[in-house]
């Protein structure tokens, strides 16, 4: 049975969703009209009325509660996850890192790699801080400790523009992204005033107000909407090229630079990507496509306002799961789009440019900068800067910050750290520090390549829309697919505790999502531009692996692994293998797999499958509109 994806655009008033309702309440967050201070100032309850949680998400803080203590005893114990929006990653200077190092030795613990409870920092892919295991009483003290760094947790979640990310390293060549990424955000932050009311944050010359500033409805936007800047890499032998270490088709968004003799000559913008799912109802994840270019800052900014714009007037209000952007792209179509940004911006966009978007730098190790400078890029698994197994690098960073006065640091899009402005004779100092704290060492042993290119979100016990483990798990898999002797093949491994997918599991060559408790679904095939999607046999209607045990992850993936080995001769990029092998034969190796054939039961999913479905139907349809641009 046909079951259709059909989203309430423009939608009536009438018809808006409890959320949509709450919204219009503060007035595009200038009116405390719902009691935010008083809840969140009242330590009488450790959790927020459920009207000032929704909105709060704007502020940076999501409500939580300790999923294992619910598992194992049934009560809430409500804590709080506070997300600190850092545009393009950086910079932040040593000073700025030794107040949030503080912000997290203060109030913040975690579990996720050891029951002591340690504090810890997390790096996430939109190259945010987060603090997790915050208590209520903590919040309005946080948040001010914060702003005494000059940054600011609004924007952090919530229906608005989100962290505007970009390639953090870019800005040492021909393109700053980094700087582009902070004019963004500025343009796109939500008003002030309330939020410093709320949390008694003083005037400061750290807090300034935009003159110029993107002027939100009342109900802001019907979803989260993401941006982000692709960046520019030097190579070995000068030449430019496109970094895409952003994912930028990831996002509501893209824009990528255009290069023409070693010079930056414009801009192509990408529309229509979103990692997320709702298995409820038939959804789908899909990739960016180009819509077309503008020429400058300028034109940039303009038609970013007018795509914006369009969203918050046409994204549907009444069903969430079909609120975010590339529902509105993928329905109605590019040459309608086209005609709205004209209409909105008075911009004719121009011709379709043919990027690469194939190389995705990871930024990590030495980095020459040029003019003997340099950037080491700190590997920290899933994202989790704790001193625990894989050396002190919490304590290492807090020491290079407390001793280097003139580094600078980054948060790059996969999680990672940066180090930069380091001068030629600090190398030898920083490569000692790092062994002092044991960096590069898990349990006694190297990072292997398999670690070092796969990736985790935060998952079980903290964030509330996860099905199940996924930073606690991903380290444990790679430990045994190691000790099975897989530490040195070129595949990554994407893994999400959930649909929501925030660590872009899907674009890489093996990825599994959180179907369950200790359940998960296989996406293969993603990578270079392409999308990991669920296991269909087209044919049958039916999804394989959907709910995969987590014990027996490790033999679906090594079968997988082994898989690629015999069949990389078809390409050198491990998720065009699979690709180019496609679901028949995947399905069939799998049926005949000792370790995986009892695993292989066909499972119907009739939302799952439709959703897809129709996303190829319409992909087919927008991608012809692509070439008529181009």
């Amino acid at each position: 049975m046909k079951i259709p994806i059909e989203p309430n655009f423009r939608t009536d008033p009438n018809d808006y969703s409890e959320e949509e309702k709450v919204k219009l309440k503060t007035k595009g967050l200038t009116e405390d009209t719902i009691g935010i201070y008083s809840s969140f100032h009242d330590l009488t309850r450790d959790d927020l009325e459920k009207e000032v949680s929704l909105i709060a998400k704007s502020f940076g803080i999501y409500m939580e509660f300790n999923r294992d203590k619910m598992k194992s005893n049934g009560v809430k114990d409500w804590i709080y996850m506070v997300r600190l929006p850092i545009p393009g990653g950086g910079p932040i200077r040593p000073n700025q890192w030794r107040i949030l190092d503080d912000i997290s030795n203060k109030y913040t613990i975690s579990d996720a790699y050891t029951g002591n409870a340690l504090p810890s920092l997390k790096l996430t892919t939109r190259q945010a801080i987060q603090f997790h295991h915050v208590k209520k009483k903590d919040l309005p003290n946080l948040i001010r400790e914060i702003a005494e760094s000059g940054f600011l947790t609004i924007n952090g979640c919530g229906d608005n523009i989100r962290n505007t990310i970009a390639c953090p390293l870019s800005r040492y060549w021909i393109f700053d992204a980094n700087s582009l990424a902070r004019k963004i955000a500025n343009y796109f932050r939500l008003p002030l005033d309330l939020y410093l009311q709320v949390f008694e944050i003083p005037l400061t010359e750290n807090i300034q107000f935009e003159r110029e500033s993107f002027k939100y409805s009342e109900n802001l936007l019907p979803r989260k909407f993401k941006i982000a800047i692709a960046g520019v890499l030097r190579t070995i032998n000068g030449k430019y090229i496109i970094d895409n270490c952003v994912e930028v088709r990831a996002n509501d968004i893209g824009i990528v630079p255009l290069i023409n003799d070693d010079k930056i000559v414009g801009y192509q913008i990408y529309v229509g990507g979103s990692m997320g799912e709702n298995n409820s109802y038939p959804t789908f994840s899909a990739l960016g496509l180009p819509i077309g270019t503008v020429v400058n800052d300028g034109e940039l900014l303009r038609v970013l306002d007018a795509i914006v714009r369009i969203q918050e007037e046409w994204g549907d209000r009444k069903n969430r799961h079909w609120a975010r952007f590339k529902y509105v792209v993928y329905k109605m179509g590019l040459e309608w789009l086209r005609d709205r940004v004209r209409e909105y911006s008075g911009i004719q966009l121009g011709k379709i440019a043919n990027v690469n978007l194939t190389h995705r730098e990871l930024h990590l190790g030495w980095i020459d900068l040029g003019d003997n400078k340099w950037a080491y890029g700190i590997f920290v698994e899933n994202g989790r800067l704790i001193d625990g197994k894989n050396g002190r690098i919490k304590s290492m960073v807090r020491y290079i910050a407390d001793n280097f006065d003139n580094v600078m640091f980054y948060i790059t899009p996969n999680q990672h750290l940066l180090i930069t402005e380091i001068d030629q004779s600090q190398k030898g100092k920083i490569e000692a520090i790092l062994k002092e704290f044991n960096y590069g060492f898990r349990d006694g042993k190297p990072y292997s390549n398999l670690r070092i290119n796969s990736i985790a979100c935060v998952g079980f016990p903290t964030c509330k829309l996860s099905f199940t483990d996924s930073e606690r798990f991903l380290p444990g898999l790679i430990d045994e697919l190691e000790r099975r002797g897989w530490k040195d093949i070129q595949i990554s491994i994407g893994l999400s505790g959930c649909v929501a997918q925030c660590s872009r599991p899907a674009l890489h060559p093996i990825s599994w999502v959180g179907s369950g408790y200790e359940l998960y679904m296989l996406k293969i095939g993603g990578g270079n531009g392409s999308l990991g999607e669920p296991l269909i046999d087209w044919d049958e209607n039916s999804i394989y692996l959907y709910q995969v045990p987590s014990n027996r992850l490790a033999d679906v993936t090594e079968a997988l692994f082994e898989l690629y080995e015999k069949s990389k001769d078809l390409s050198e990029d491990p998720g065009e293998v699979f690709r180019l092998l496609g679901n028949k034969k995947i399905i069939e190796w799998l049926k005949s797999h000792e370790k995986t054939k009892d695993l292989m039961k066909p499972h119907k999913f009739d939302r799952k499958i439709e959703g897809y479905r129709e996303y190829h139907n319409l992909l087919q349809k927008r991608l012809e509109e692509v070439s008529a641009y181009g």
